[in-house]
């Protein structure tokens, strides 16, 4: 669809206008994400040409917190109310927040929700990337991780981030000392005040590395923990946690230059790290090849690099699966 029929869809739909079937073609159009920033931009363009207009942030916001509790809730058409040139700001985040509200109760859905509210990093199986948030941060991300940045707010009371997988913080310090606070799951996080640090949360369980600064974790069962530079804290799953220190950094950030650190490491969690890596199930049958021991940093962009390094290393066979790979003891005849 063309953009200048898009666009007339939109502003037909914030005046109010949008019938069913262009709410329909709006609703296919914005479920691709490349399209969410050119909606913004829209919003952004029908604000300004209407500076004379406002919401009623409350009932905008009940209406808001009523679609995130699943309840049916129609989109309550907003009215227009006087309002002083010097609260402009004001009113471009008011009616920001009435948009999101009615395109949410328009289409309803977990999935929308969460793209409409958070700006998402998200980076494939092999893949690191880098980006820099509003407030100077700079966040890398490891392999199979997913940021979510709040599109509202971000910066304004305190700065809230969400994590799934890996991603090394450099975190920008701000004149009023504010908290920048990285979520995971299992109400675990980490709070900090100008700091770089790597923050893991995957199925197997979470890790905190701090190597500058200072930085508090809040435990799942409600414990707080304090952490210098060094410190690495592991917590398994159960919530039980452990602190070490450390001398060396690289091992909690060789993965930044695709390079995997071994230090007497376990061909099982091999496996593991090829798993969350890459993408690629590795079935290790033998408990006593399991077990055996590897050490040295080896880069491998692909996982068949880290496959060939492990055959000639460990003198392995490779057998590839339908859905798994193999590593076996070669038979001796």
């Amino acid at each position: 669809m063309k953009l200048l029929l898009i666009k007339r869809i939109v502003f037909d739909f914030f005046d109010g206008k949008a019938t069913a079937i262009q709410r329909k073609y709006l609703e296919e159009w914005l479920a691709d994400e490349a399209n969410q920033e050119t909606y913004y931009q829209y919003l952004d363009e029908w604000e300004s040409q209407r500076p004379q207009f406002a919401v009623d942030a409350d009932k905008a916001l009940a209406a808001y917190q009523l679609v995130l509790q699943n309840e049916q809730q129609p989109a309550v058409p907003a009215k227009p109310l006087p309002v002083s040139s010097s609260n402009s700001f004001q009113r471009w985040l008011n009616w920001s927040i009435a948009a999101s509200v009615a395109l949410v109760a328009l289409l309803g859905t977990y999935r929308f929700r969460s793209q409409l509210l958070f700006e998402t990093h998200r980076t494939a199986f092999g893949q690191t990337s880098t980006h820099q948030l509003a407030d100077g941060t700079e966040v890398t991300l490891n392999a199979n991780s997913v940021l979510r940045v709040p599109r509202f707010g971000f910066g304004s009371n305190t700065r809230e981030v969400f994590l799934e997988g890996e991603g090394e913080f450099k975190v920008t310090h701000t004149p009023t000392n504010q908290r920048f606070i990285v979520r995971t799951a299992d109400r675990f996080q980490v709070e900090v005040l100008g700091t770089e640090f790597v923050v893991y949360s995957r199925k197997r369980g979470k890790r905190v590395f701090l190597s500058k600064g200072k930085v508090k974790l809040d435990l799942p069962q409600g414990q707080q923990l304090y952490m210098r530079p060094g410190n690495v804290v592991t917590v398994a799953n159960s919530g039980q946690y452990r602190l070490i220190e450390t001398k060396t950094s690289r091992q909690y950030v060789a993965w930044k230059d695709h390079w995997f650190y071994f230090d007497n490491t376990s061909l099982s969690e091999v496996a593991n790290q090829i798993q969350e890596q890459f993408g690629i199930k590795v079935v290790v049958s033998d408990p006593k090849l399991a077990q055996r021991r590897i050490a040295g940093n080896f880069r491998a962009e692909q996982a068949d690099d880290l496959f060939q390094i492990l055959a000639e290393l460990l003198n392995l066979n490779v057998v590839k699966k339908d859905n798994h790979i193999e590593l076996r003891t070669p038979k001796h005849s």
